[in-house]
């Protein structure tokens, strides 16, 4: 019949997977008594169909063959899956019973990528004390920052000298002008006694008159001495005023002098400040400090991504090294061995892969039996409606095959 033609070509396979794989069965069940697997339900369930309603006829025995296709697709699936793990598994066996001079290459290899992924992981713990913002600047002012730094600290340091030249002229200007007060307040002091010297003379040679008309004596040695005390006197307020005017012109001139170098240094200090400024605003930071402390991170950083691009090349070596060496071997699946080499030198971690790779295997050998009690009661199911209602036979054969054609 062609309906159990097409069933073989379904699922024919399946019996001849599970033959091959007894011996593979055996072994997992005596390592994996602890991890038992309950016995799956079919979800194939008869429904109370009416036969003679065409239409209800047609429906369940669709139903039965796409239940049929969809459990031959998930068995195809399975038994691909298992022929992975159970591939994987012998490159388990062969690993471990591999000779000892081939161990030892393969080992050493192991060794370096174990020690490479513990340096990469090192390195990703470091944290980085600059933006990502920061060393993309660095990174793309790395030419010129070491001469930009070197410009900004020595213009920070003459801003400070200019402002301290100002402090020193000011403070210069502010005692001169205080010694300027000083002497215009002698030269009017001088003034005055000026004034007083004047009228104690004059009042002398009144008393002088006096003293002669009164009493008709000798006056002559007193005019001359009060002649020599003005003269003395007149003497000494002009030179102390011609010294005084001196002074004052020359405190002038100190002041002038003083105002015009705190201008030109002011001139010199916004100038210098207006440059930092720019140089700031341009390498977005506030202070030769803040550039340093950027600069020398960036160097640290980028030291630190070298040594991770460096570990990571070499991985990537080693990872293709070691999957060479086992492909040299024998083993069929090399390439996932570099993601797990801690089993190649741990026995432990080999024994804890194996194990969740046989109940992996349990699992798929129960989704096989599943849909193979599928395919079987869907089966049987449309071959006894064949036999009980013959008189429908060439119509369900029809719907067999129509769905097949599909």
């Amino acid at each position: 019949m062609k309906l159990i033609e097409w069933f073989r070509k379904k699922v024919g396979k399946q019996k001849k997977t599970e033959e091959l794989l007894m011996e593979e069965e055996a072994k997992e069940n005596s390592v994996l008594e602890e991890a038992k697997i309950e016995e799956a339900s079919p979800v194939f369930q008869k429904e109370k169909v009416k036969i003679e309603n065409k239409e209800e006829r047609e429906r369940y025995v669709r139903n039965c063959c796409e239940q049929m296709l969809e459990a031959s697709d998930e068995t195809e699936n399975a038994k691909l899956e298992y022929s992975l793990v159970t591939a994987y598994l012998k490159d388990m066996q062969m690993i471990e019973e591999m000779p000892d001079d081939r161990k030892t290459v393969i080992n050493t290899t192991v060794r370096k990528i174990l020690n490479l992924n513990e340096e990469r992981k090192n390195l990703q713990k470091t944290v980085s004390k600059i933006t990502d913002m920061q060393y993309w600047f660095a990174e793309n002012h790395e030419n010129e920052i070491p001469d930009i730094l070197k410009r900004m600290t020595e213009n920070e340091k003459y801003r400070e000298v200019l402002k301290s030249d100002m402090r020193h002229l000011e403070n210069e200007k502010a005692a001169q002008n205080i010694r300027k007060r000083d002497i215009l307040q002698e030269q009017q002091n001088l003034k005055g006694m000026s004034v007083i010297a004047f009228a104690t003379l004059i009042a002398a040679i009144i008393l002088i008159i006096a003293f002669q008309m009164l009493f008709d004596a000798e006056v002559k040695l007193a005019y001359m001495v009060s002649m020599f005390a003005a003269v003395l006197v007149t003497t000494g307020l002009y030179l102390k005023l011609k010294n005084a005017d001196y002074e004052l012109k020359y405190t002038e001139l100190c002041i002038n002098k003083a105002i015009g170098l705190l201008n030109k240094t002011k001139i010199k200090y916004v100038n210098i400040v207006n440059a930092l400024d720019y140089t700031y605003e341009k390498y977005n930071v506030k202070s030769a400090y803040e550039l340093n402390y950027i600069w020398e991170n960036y160097m640290k950083e980028r030291e630190e991504r070298y040594r991770y691009q460096r570990a990571s090349d070499d991985l990537e070596f080693y990872n293709e090294q070691l999957v060479k060496q086992l492909r040299e071997f024998g083993i069929q699946d090399a390439s996932v061995w570099p993601s797990q080499v801690n089993a190649i030198v741990d026995s432990k971690e080999m024994v804890e892969i194996r194990h969740r790779l046989i109940r992996r295997r349990q699992k798929i050998r129960k989704q096989l039996d599943y849909n193979q009690k599928i395919m079987e009661d869907a089966k049987s199911e449309i071959s006894n409606l064949i036999n009980t209602h013959k008189e429908y036979a060439k119509e369900i054969l029809e719907i067999v095959n129509s769905v097949e054609g599909n």
